[in-house]
């Protein structure tokens, strides 16, 4: 993982490394969100992959599902964002929103998503 995170740090997709403990997005972990906030994040997590079928193969999107599914949110989302960055995927405002709200609610820079090219 730890090439993966230099990677981001390159492509300026991700902040460096924080001091433990510490919030990035000011929100809290989603292992410490109420529960129906947690069901809201799940529910999301496992339709936001299929919103991008369109724009990614059936490996990615199989990967990306699958993460989801098993709870490994950050992972999913941080392979979606990252498979429509690299394929040049163009997302529409709304989508843009909602990759925004996911990445946030679980302490991932938004900015990941401001890099993807617009619909």
């Amino acid at each position: 993982m730890a090439v993966m995170e230099q990677l981001l740090r390159l492509l300026r997709l991700t902040d460096p490394p924080q001091p433990a403990g510490v919030l990035i997005s000011g929100w809290p972990p989603a292992t410490t969100m109420p529960r129906e906030q947690q069901r809201k994040l799940a529910d999301t997590m496992r339709r936001l992959p299929g919103r991008f079928q369109d724009r990614l193969p059936p490996a990615a999107l199989h990967r990306i599902t699958g993460a989801a599914a098993a709870g490994q949110w950050e992972k999913a989302i941080d392979q979606l964002v990252m498979a429509l960055y690299m394929r040049h995927a163009p997302v529409t405002p709304a989508e843009r929103a909602e990759l925004r709200g996911a990445l946030r609610a679980l302490g991932i820079p938004t900015r990941r998503a401001d890099t993807l090219p617009p619909r």
